[in-house]
């Protein structure tokens, strides 16, 4: 059966400044349970690498849905 697949970033730098401790997770949630409501499953939470500082995490999460295709 074939999939789609959908992106969502999830920046923890707002304006150049990082945000609160937990406000990441919260807006993760908000976003897997918006998704899940449009038929998105969760597949996958990454912290990509961010070549350009040489460190992970450093600007957000990517978060990735997968759905059957009808």
């Amino acid at each position: 059966m074939p999939y789609e697949y959908k992106f969502v970033e999830v920046p923890t730098v707002t304006n150049g400044l990082k945000t609160k401790p937990g406000e990441s997770f919260e807006k993760c949630k908000s976003v897997i349970q918006s998704e899940a409501k449009d038929g998105w499953r969760l597949k996958q939470v990454v912290a990509p690498f961010n070549e350009k500082m040489g460190v992970y995490s450093a600007v957000g999460y990517q978060i990735i849905f997968e759905r059957e295709l009808e």
